[in-house]
């Protein structure tokens, strides 16, 4: 039975040294790996939106609404990994869970865009499906 605390205690230590590696990295790299995240998040997001917008809210006088919502969606990532990742001048972010989710779903947001363009999926043709 004592080895199931430690075990929780291990997976606690790797957790926090994963997000202390992250921390340390010098800022730019820190702001690059930001804005990498808010971009794949907006071209992951942006077929699925204009497949929505398109299927339920066309309107010729609001085509650009799928581009705002989408850039928004990217916008939000990128305010919160300089919250949370890279910090004001000076500041040393403080480890927090939220870093490793951050980093999750950039991740998973790139792994995306990944495999959409490996598919040749774009916009013009994702609505056209």
């Amino acid at each position: 039975m004592s080895s199931k605390p430690n075990l929780k205690k291990a997976e606690i230590s790797l957790i926090n040294r994963v997000i202390d590696w992250i921390l340390s990295l010098p800022r730019i790299i820190r702001i690059v790996i930001a804005i990498v995240f808010a971009l794949c998040v907006t071209l992951a997001l942006s077929p699925m939106i204009d497949m929505i917008y398109m299927e339920s809210f066309f309107n010729p006088e609001t085509v650009i609404v799928p581009s705002l919502v989408s850039a928004a969606f990217g916008l939000a990532m990128y305010v919160l990994g300089w919250r949370f990742l890279i910090g004001t001048v000076g500041e040393k972010p403080q480890a927090r869970l939220f870093v490793l989710w951050y980093i999750a779903l950039g991740l998973m947001a790139f792994a995306v865009v990944a495999i959409l363009v490996v598919r040749g999926v774009t916009i013009l043709n994702f609505v056209a499906n």
